[in-house]
């Protein structure tokens, strides 16, 4: 029986790794699928485009209210000019008229110029979360190539691994190993515990000395009366 613990000690070595490589082989995985740093980059450069985008267009609007009032102010001063109008009232009213929209006018332009100022500042911004993202995204280039380099070397080893644990699961009997399989997810991926100082490896109880005996020279599996896994003996 000592064989079987020994076979089942070593194929636990080749599973722990598996564990490892599958864990890891996932991370990879969700490390290729979504780069944080390259996707707050990428959204820095769109939220400055979108501002430019609505800066452009209220500066676009201020530009269609300023030449309707431009051509309003063009009738206006047509019609107070023309000398067909004589009637004194109406022609102050039409210079009133004009007045307040050359003032309106006048006010539109200030606020297209601090538009146009703000529209540089975010020309800027833009420039510069662009290189920003050219730099987070070569990076993110290498860093995928060495994390593709890691994820082949990682399945070769795993090819290698099954190899290795169809060979170790030849020489176990099938109720012994059913019996490895079912206790791995119940016991934290440890079913089979050693020997230190006289006590499990894994959970640190007590094993009395004939209880080691037996499970180095027992006709079957002998197990850690506290924590419940399979002793290997050595």
């Amino acid at each position: 029986m000592s064989n079987s613990s020994f076979h089942l000690y070593q194929l636990q070595k080749v599973d722990l790794r598996l564990d490892h490589l599958n864990q890891r082989l996932e991370k990879i995985a969700s490390l290729l699928s979504y780069n944080p740093k390259l996707t707050a980059a990428l959204d820095s450069v769109n939220a400055s485009q979108g501002a430019i985008r609505q800066k452009e267009a209220e500066l676009a609007a201020l530009e269609q209210v300023s030449e309707s009032k431009k051509i309003k102010i063009e009738q206006s001063e047509a019609s107070l000019y023309n000398g067909k109008n004589t009637n004194p009232k109406e022609l102050k009213d039409l210079q009133t008229e004009i007045d307040s929209l050359k003032r309106s006018v006048s006010t539109i332009e200030e606020n297209q110029i601090s538009l146009m100022a703000i529209l540089d500042d975010l020309a800027q911004n833009l420039s510069e979360n662009k290189a920003a993202y050219s730099v987070v995204l070569g990076e993110s280039e290498q860093e995928n190539q060495t994390l593709f380099n890691e994820n082949s070397e990682l399945e070769k080893e795993k090819e290698k691994l099954f190899k290795e644990r169809q060979a170790a699961t030849g020489q176990i009997q099938a109720e012994i190993l059913q019996t490895y399989e079912k206790l791995r997810p119940a016991k934290n991926h440890i079913a089979v515990t050693t020997i230190e100082e006289q006590s499990c490896a894994t959970c640190g109880s007590e094993i009395t000395a004939s209880d080691i005996q037996k499970a180095r020279t027992a006709s079957a599996l002998s197990y850690c009366p506290s924590c419940g896994r399979i002793i290997y003996a050595g």
